[in-house]
């Protein structure tokens, strides 16, 4: 196998479990250093563990709440002191509420906004002056089919994953002239345990794997990816989204 990402460090958030692990791994298994960033760190460990005895590449766990400031502070600095400074972001880390508009309250807007939305805002933020220093990068922020549509009962999600597709939308462009990609990902049905824990008998016909979406994120990292950048990625599959006409809640997506 050629590894094409030897040398680069990528940070990747909600790296425990689900779409995180699967681009940990495969991001590995190209030679890429990784970080592993989430709230679980009895995951991060099991997924590091994994990567130095499959792979032997660098890793370091790194925990915290990519919705403040700083946490994040904490968990770039902690990079950069372990790994050096980070020239692939995974914007992963996701929340998602599910419940009519009237019912949402102000409080829930703001921590669905705050993950979603500022978490990739602060950590790009934080790496981009190193990344424009050197005249390279890549920073992809996975949104969501929902990113692209509207639709019932998840006000919050839907105003967010937009926001996600308009942010790297923006940066992408502004970004172009020192040489750092930035892209969104609009993922549809993936099963994971986010998706299990909205309810029992989903019908999961036509999903996709975590390791589906995995492929697509570091297919887009690599060096022969250059001419996509400030893009939407739509990965849909033939899934249909689950219905969320009695169901109420937060889930995260970890």
């Amino acid at each position: 196998m050629v590894l094409e990402l030897k040398g680069q460090v990528a940070l990747v958030t909600g790296g425990g479990r689900g779409i995180g692990r699967e681009t940990c791994i495969l991001l590995a298994s190209l030679g890429a250093d990784v970080a592993i960033c989430s709230r679980s760190v009895q995951e991060c460990e099991e997924v590091s563990a994994y990567i130095q005895k499959t792979y032997g590449t660098n890793t370091v766990v790194v925990t915290g709440d990519v919705s403040k400031e700083k946490d994040v502070d904490t968990i770039i600095d902690r990079v950069n002191n372990t790994l050096g400074p980070v020239s692939i972001l995974i914007n992963n880390a996701g929340v998602m509420s599910l419940k009519p508009f009237v019912d949402t309250s102000i409080e829930e807007w703001n921590w669905v906004h705050d993950v979603n939305v500022k978490g990739p805002f602060l950590l790009s933020k934080k790496v981009v002056p190193d990344m424009m220093e050197r005249a390279e990068g890549v920073i992809l922020n996975i949104s969501s089919i929902w990113g692209t549509k509207g639709g019932p009962n998840r006000s919050a999600y839907i105003s967010s994953k937009h926001a996600v597709i308009g942010l790297s939308k923006a940066l992408g462009e502004e970004l172009k002239p020192y040489g750092i990609r930035v892209n969104a990902i609009c993922p549809g049905p993936v099963n994971t345990k986010m998706t299990d824990d909205l309810g029992p008998d989903l019908n999961k016909e036509g999903w996709l794997e975590p390791i589906d979406l995995a492929n697509i994120i570091v297919d887009l990292c690599l060096p022969k990816m250059k001419a996509i950048t400030a893009s939407s990625i739509e990965a849909f599959g033939a899934g249909q989204p689950v219905s969320t006409k009695k169901m109420s809640g937060g889930k995260e997506n970890e």
